[in-house]
């Protein structure tokens, strides 16, 4: 996934041991749900880490918060308008 992203640096092995991906997938199975993964560097290049950013693509929008999912997939779901703080 990283290596996919040419505006990211590349990808090394240490940086499996932070990323958030695998929490990500095991929260949210959701098949539209796309993932993009950056590495990132602190100041002088320390605290490497690895920040993912969520789409939807079957409602073409970002996904704030990708262990959650997509809030217009969970409108469509009876029972989890409780989750983005609707009834139901």
């Amino acid at each position: 996934m990283i290596d996919a992203n040419q505006r990211s640096p590349g990808w090394r092995p240490q940086d499996c041991s932070n990323c958030p991906v695998p929490e990500i997938l095991q929260a949210n199975s959701s098949p539209d749900l796309v993932l993009e993964g950056t590495v990132k560097s602190g100041v002088l290049g320390f605290n490497r880490r690895v920040e993912v950013k969520a789409f939807c693509s079957k409602h073409l929008i970002d996904v704030p918060t990708p262990h959650v999912g997509c809030p217009q997939c969970a409108l469509e779901k009876p029972g989890l308008h409780a989750l983005f703080g609707g009834e139901g």
